[in-house]
């Protein structure tokens, strides 16, 4: 197989050139050739939102499971930039929902902490693990707490994601929440149920997270 043939298919496939992706297909370029940190044309092009190029390559027998050296997937870097709809032809082309990265993340943990709340939506239809958790003992729901994108948290607290799950710390969302001075969220997270009773590895509870100690509010709410 020529290289020069398959390097000028991933750089195509970069930069969005359709027409040069069909020419070098129809050349004998492989579409499942891999740079040196085990990247594919597919990776490269779900990641800039190429969607006809994506058809393009799935279409021609392109791997949607193949993992790069950190053992991502096209499917977690189309997620993670809010590519819905090359998220969705990636599944139907077999793509695994719930793999794992080298960090234990996932797709929907890449797109819940940068707040793609359409993206989100998806994978939880598609049948992605709510309550999955990343090397750090993370979920979704504590990634949309931390970057506190309000739309997912919602979103995934109607799809009944683990409000009390608990990480590597035994830090709660509701200890993050508080932690980050956020009184709205920590309200609606104790509205739906959240229980500030829990304490984490070192025997605080969420009240104690509270850095802003003129922050009566915040305080007031986590000891009622």
């Amino acid at each position: 197989m020529d290289q020069t043939l398959n390097d000028a298919l991933l750089d195509a496939c970069s930069s969005g050139k359709l027409g040069l992706v069909k020419e070098l297909i129809e050349q004998g370029a492989d579409v499942n050739h891999k740079n040196g940190d085990g990247r594919t044309c597919l990776m490269r092009a779900s990641k800039r939102g190429y969607l006809e190029i994506v058809e393009q390559l799935i279409a021609h027998g392109a791997d949607v499971r193949a993992r790069d050296k950190n053992n991502d997937t096209a499917l977690m870097g189309a997620a993670k930039h809010g590519y819905r709809e090359i998220c969705e032809k990636l599944v139907e082309a077999g793509s695994e929902v719930n793999a794992h990265d080298n960090s234990g993340r996932t797709s929907l943990m890449r797109a819940a902490f940068l707040g793609e709340t359409g993206v989100v939506q998806y994978l939880a239809e598609a049948g992605a693990d709510l309550d999955a958790v990343d090397e750090k003992g993370r979920t979704a729901l504590m990634d949309a707490v931390l970057a506190f994108k309000v739309d997912v948290i919602h979103y995934l607290l109607t799809k009944k994601a683990n409000i009390d799950a608990r990480d590597n710390e035994g830090c709660t969302c509701l200890m993050r929440a508080s932690y980050g001075g956020y009184n709205d969220l920590v309200r609606f997270l104790l509205q739906r149920g959240a229980d500030k009773t829990i304490k984490d590895n070192a025997g605080r509870i969420a009240v104690e997270y509270v850095r802003d100690s003129e922050n009566q509010e915040l305080i007031d709410l986590l000891k009622e």
